[in-house]
């Protein structure tokens, strides 16, 4: 659904040129300095803390979290586990989405424009793109760099995005709420999300390309699961999100979703590396649900804390800014 908003919220009428300069261009930037930075400060404090370093290359896994994991192995194979922590320091499980997102959106800028007036056209362009990844599946199933087999599917969403802009869906799911139409859709919508989950099931694990009963053709259910249950949710969280404070809640983390996205393993890590031993495990070790919540909790919270900070610093900076334009002293210095 991240995907379908961001093409929901795509303004047409821009050159490609801009599209990537100012879309695509800052993707690159904050996936390559989180990495850099991040993956750094998680060494020197790995390296304070004891653990053997020397099994491990800084720039070589810099590099590899940011071309992308297990690039040209074959999809399936053991030695492909991007799903796994490539080491200990690695605080990056999850910026491959940042890396589909950036080859998504430049198939998704090349031809929204030109699809996107008409559904029969952008229906089809939408199964094209899914169809393309589901060949490749079939015929060659290698990891490329930046995870581009994934770019096509990325599209597809963006493009599903852009489609419902057309129609003004977003608007409606938030106000059309009095009208009995309304919650047709939605119980419609239910019956093919449950009919999706229970019978047609895609087995899709995107972060590593993996399908499921259906070979790569589960792609295709991949697309109505997601789409279904993505619309449902839609239109709980319109209706949640007029209570106050929940609105504040999503307000938040949609304003800083991208910091959140970046910040929250590295400070999971932070967290958890004095009492647990990594290096092998899936994700991070916690032995009882409890503590992974409350780790979660922490996390949370520690993120929340430090945005706070940084907005009370950008603001007293502004205000210092504005005193000092309007003081005539000051001004003629």
């Amino acid at each position: 659904m991240f995907m379908v908003i961001s093409g929901y919220l795509y303004k047409a009428g821009r050159s490609y040129k801009w599209n990537v300069m100012h879309r695509v261009v800052p993707l690159i930037i904050v996936l390559v300095a989180s990495t850099v930075i991040l993956t750094s400060l998680m060494y020197g404090y790995m390296y304070i803390l004891g653990y053997d370093l020397s099994s491990y290359d800084l720039l070589s896994d810099i590099w590899t979290v940011i071309i992308g994991k297990g690039c040209f192995e074959n999809m399936g194979a053991e030695g492909f586990t991007s799903g796994y922590i490539l080491s200990p320091y690695d605080i990056s499980a999850g910026y491959y989405y940042l890396q589909i997102l950036a080859v998504g959106c430049l198939i998704f800028y090349a031809i929204v424009d030109h699809v996107v007036g008409d559904w029969r056209q952008c229906t089809i362009a939408i199964v094209s793109l899914m169809c393309v990844t589901g060949l490749y599946m079939e015929a060659i199933n290698i990891q490329l760099p930046f995870s581009a087999q994934l770019g096509p599917v990325v599209a597809a969403f963006l493009l599903f995005g852009a489609l419902l802009r057309r129609y003004n869906v977003a608007e409606y799911i938030e106000n059309g709420y009095r009208e009995k139409k309304y919650w047709i859709i939605f119980f419609a919508l239910f019956a093919v999300a449950m009919t999706c989950i229970v019978l047609f099931p895609s087995g899709m694990k995107i972060y590593n390309t993996t399908f499921g009963s259906h070979g790569a053709w589960s792609v295709l259910t991949f697309l109505a699961l997601s789409i279904s249950c993505g619309i449902v949710l839609w239109y709980i969280i319109a209706l949640v999100i007029r209570i106050p404070i929940v609105s504040d809640i999503f307000t938040f983390a949609g304003v800083n979703s991208l910091i959140l996205y970046t910040w929250h393993t590295f400070i999971a890590k932070l967290y958890a590396a004095p009492f647990y031993t990594m290096g092998t495990e899936y994700w991070i070790t916690m032995d009882s649900m409890a503590t992974r919540f409350s780790l979660l909790i922490a996390t949370l919270i520690t993120i929340f804390a430090v945005i706070m900070l940084l907005g009370r610093i950008k603001k007293a900076g502004d205000e210092a800014e504005i005193d000092i334009d309007a003081n005539p002293d000051y001004r003629r210095h």
